[in-house]
C-alpha cells in the first residue's frame, strides 16, 4: 500500500513523496521520512527535529480527518528551505481551536505555526480534498 517516490522537478529541485493509509502508524512513517530526507539533504539537527515534529502534527490531523483512506506526504525544497505537505481526501480544513488545559489533543496546529516559517492549505489539483503545508526555516 505504501508508495515511495523520489523525483526531481524540471528546475532540478528534489522531492520525496510517500502515499500511505491514514492510520496512526503512518505518523511514525511520516516523521521518519522527513528525518531521513532532510538529514540526507544536509540540514542541521534543529531543522530536522522541528520539521519531523511539524510533519507528525500535520499527518495526525490527516489521519483524524480521513482515517483509513490514502494520504500523500511530500517533502521538497522551496528557496532552500524544507517544504512539508500532506494531502488528504477530506474537504474540511483544519481548524485551530483553543484546547482545554486537560485536553490530550488540540495543540497540533499551534505547534505547527510556532515552528514553521509559513503554513497554509490549498485545494488539491484534482479538486478532491486539500493539501496542508508548512514551509520550515532553513
Amino acid at each position: 500500500m505504501n508508495d515511495l517516490e523520489f523525483v526531481t522537478s524540471a528546475h532540478g529541485i528534489p522531492e520525496v513523496r510517500l502515499t500511505v493509509l491514514a492510520v496512526p502508524s503512518s505518523v511514525v512513517l511520516a516523521r521518519e521520512l522527513v528525518r531521513y530526507t532532510l538529514t540526507n539533504w544536509g540540514f542541521d539537527r534543529e531543522v530536522v527535529d522541528d520539521a519531523s515534529l511539524v510533519m507528525s502534527e500535520i499527518v495526525s490531523n490527516a489521519v483524524a480527518a480521513a482515517h483509513g483512506h490514502r494520504i500523500r506526504l511530500g517533502c521538497a525544497l522551496r528557496e532552500g528551505a524544507p517544504l512539508l505537505e500532506c494531502w488528504d481526501p477530506a474537504p474540511d480544513l483544519p481548524v485551530r481551536c483553543p484546547p482545554s488545559l486537560t485536553a490530550e489533543n488540540g495543540r497540533g496546529l499551534a505547534i505547527v505555526s510556532a515552528l514553521a516559517k509559513e503554513t497554509g492549505t490549498r485545494p488539491s489539483a484534482t479538486g478532491e480534498g486539500k493539501v496542508v503545508w508548512a514551509l520550515m526555516h532553513a
